[in-house]
């Protein structure tokens, strides 16, 4: 094998930490905390959800459904295509940290300027 199919063919071959109970968990806490923290939000009559998916005032249930329905599919996809690994993880809950801390902000907003449902 000539050498430089040798280094193309490593090149392919990318190895990647697995996702961690630690990295399992914290995504999960996220999931939640984010459904929580939009359910908080939407007590306020000046928040509305903004994912068209949900509508404006999705109930607890609904937006759970629709997390499990998206994100299931896609946590299997990247399983089966081996690209599920922690830096993935990593960046997501980074992510959900930001969203989950927006939703926060925007019930703390709420408390002070809108009226409760």
């Amino acid at each position: 094998m000539s050498k430089e199919r040798a280094t193309r063919s490593l090149s392919i071959l990318q190895l990647h930490e697995p996702v961690s109970d630690l990295e399992w968990a914290t995504f999960v806490s996220l999931q939640l905390l984010d459904i929580y923290t939009t359910y908080k939000g939407l007590q306020y009559d000046c928040v509305k959800e903004l994912n068209p998916i949900l509508g404006e005032s999705p109930s607890v249930g609904k937006m759970f459904l629709v997390k499990t329905a998206v994100l299931l599919p896609a946590i299997e996809h990247d399983r089966r295509h081996n690209t599920l690994n922690s830096k993935v993880f990593s960046e997501t809950n980074f992510l959900m940290s930001i969203v989950v801390a927006n939703n926060i902000d925007a019930v703390q907003q709420s408390k002070k300027y809108c009226k409760k449902r």
